[in-house]
C-alpha cells in the first residue's frame, strides 16, 4: 500500500519537469542580419537581408563559392506593417535577434520621422548597439554584395565599419543608440555615415568586383536640415574627434610628396564673445609619423606644412557646412553647453542662427612628429 502511495505522489511531479517538446534548432529559422528602410509614395519600403549562418561558421576548408544571400522587400503605411507583410511570405520564421545593421534611405531622412527609432526600441529582439547608415544607392544592390574570398556579407563594411575606421579614420561609425541620443540633445549635430558601392577598384580573375565603402555622411540638425556631405568635405571633422586612430595627410612641396599619418588628436573649442556675437577659437594638438618622404626638407618646415593643411581642412569643412545650413564641427553644441543663457535669449533654432562666415575667430594647430618610420628624416637614395 505504501509503495502504491509513493507512485501516485510521484506521477504528478513528472508534469512539472521541463522537456524538449518545443525545442527549435538553428535550421528552424531564417536569420535577418540587416534591415533597410525606404519611403516612397506615402509608404515605407522595408528590405531584409537573410544570411546562411552555415556559411559563416569557422571551418578549416575555405568556401569555394559565394554563400547564398536573400533580400526580401515589402511595403506598408508603417514599418511594422511592411515587416509583417515580409514575414507573411517567408518559408520559415524570421528571427530578428541577429540584426546588426540598419540602413536608411535619403527619402526616409527627409521625413524627419521618429518612427524608425520607435520601431527599433519597441522590438525587444533588436539591439541598440547595431550599426546605422544612410544611403543614396539601391538597397537591393547594397544587400546583395558578398565579402571577398567567398565570404558572407557579414565580412563587409556593412557589418564591420569599426575595423575600417580604425585603419582609416575619416567618418566615424555610429550606433542606433548614439543616433537616437544625439537627436534628443538640443543643438546636437548627428553625422550619419552614408554607404555605397563601386566596382572601380578591385578585380577578381579579371572581372570587376563590387565593394562597399563609406562615401560621405548626412549631417543632421534634427527637424531642420539633413544635407549630404562628401568625405572630402568632412575632412576637417577628424581633427575634432578623439577616436581618430589613423588620419592620413598628404602634402606636396616642389612637386614632391610627403605623406604622414596622425592619431588621437587633442582639441579644444572655446566660444569667445566678439562684436555682439560668439565666435570660436579652435585648438588642435596632434601627434603623427612620417610614412612617405620624397623630398629633402627641414623637419620644422614639414611640421608647419602639415599644420597649415590641417587648419585648411577644418576651415573648409566649416565653410561647406555654412553653404548647407549645417554644423559638421558641432560648434553649436559647445555654445549651448557653455553659453546656455545666450542660446535661449536669442531663440536659436538652426545653424544659421549662430554661424556666419566670420564665426571662426582662430584655428591653432600644433603637430608633433613622433617618428619618421624606419628611416631618417630624409628621402631614401
Amino acid at each position: 500500500m505504501f509503495r502504491i502511495t509513493k507512485i501516485l505522489l510521484t506521477i504528478p511531479l513528472f508534469l512539472l519537469l521541463s522537456g524538449c517538446w518545443d525545442e527549435k534548432t538553428i535550421q528552424d529559422f531564417h536569420y535577418t542580419t540587416a534591415i533597410g528602410i525606404d519611403f516612397k509614395d506615402g509608404e515605407y519600403i522595408v528590405y531584409a537581408q537573410l544570411v546562411d549562418f552555415a556559411a559563416v561558421a569557422k571551418t578549416e576548408a575555405k568556401p569555394t563559392q559565394n554563400p547564398p544571400v536573400y533580400v526580401g522587400k515589402e511595403k506598408g503605411r508603417s514599418i511594422s506593417t511592411a515587416m509583417n507583410q515580409l514575414m507573411h511570405n517567408t518559408q520559415q520564421a524570421l528571427y530578428m535577434g541577429h540584426v546588426s545593421t540598419f540602413v536608411l534611405s535619403e527619402n526616409v531622412l527627409k521625413q524627419q520621422s521618429t518612427e524608425i527609432v520607435d520601431y527599433i526600441y519597441r522590438n525587444q529582439l533588436l539591439r541598440y548597439s547595431a550599426n546605422i547608415f544612410a544611403t543614396k544607392s539601391s538597397m537591393d544592390e547594397l544587400f546583395s554584395i558578398n565579402g571577398y574570398f567567398n565570404l558572407s556579407p557579414l565580412y563587409t563594411t556593412l557589418y564591420l565599419p569599426e575595423d575600417i575606421y580604425r585603419n582609416r579614420s575619416f567618418i566615424k561609425p555610429i550606433t542606433v543608440q548614439k543616433y537616437y541620443s544625439n537627436q534628443r540633445e538640443k543643438a546636437s549635430t548627428t553625422i550619419l555615415p552614408s554607404i555605397s558601392w563601386n566596382n572601380k577598384v578591385w578585380k577578381e580573375k579579371g572581372t570587376k568586383r563590387k565593394s562597399l565603402y563609406m562615401d560621405g555622411a548626412f549631417v543632421i540638425f534634427f527637424k531642420v536640415s539633413q544635407p549630404w556631405f562628401s568625405e572630402q568635405e568632412l575632412s576637417g571633422v577628424r581633427w575634432l574627434t578623439k577616436r581618430t586612430n589613423k588620419a592620413p595627410v598628404n602634402i606636396s612641396f616642389n612637386k614632391e610628396d610627403i605623406y604622414a599619418s596622425f592619431s588621437h588628436p587633442y582639441h579644444k573649442v572655446k566660444p569667445v564673445f566678439k562684436n555682439g556675437k560668439f565666435k570660436y577659437d579652435i585648438e588642435v594638438v596632434v601627434p603623427g609619423k612620417i610614412l612617405g618622404l620624397d623630398t629633402q626638407m627641414d623637419m620644422n618646415k614639414i611640421k608647419r606644412k602639415f599644420e597649415s593643411q590641417i587648419k585648411k581642412e577644418i576651415q573648409s569643412t566649416f565653410e561647406a557646412g555654412l553653404k548647407k545650413n549645417a554644423d559638421p564641427l558641432s560648434l553649436g553644441k559647445i555654445l549651448y553647453i557653455k553659453e546656455t543663457k545666450y542660446w535661449q535669449e536669442n531663440d536659436i533654432k538652426e545653424p544659421k542662427d549662430y554661424l556666419d562666415p566670420h564665426s571662426i575667430h582662430a584655428i591653432n594647430v600644433k603637430v608633433h612628429i613622433k617618428n619618421t618610420g624606419g628611416l631618417e628624416a630624409k628621402p631614401l637614395r
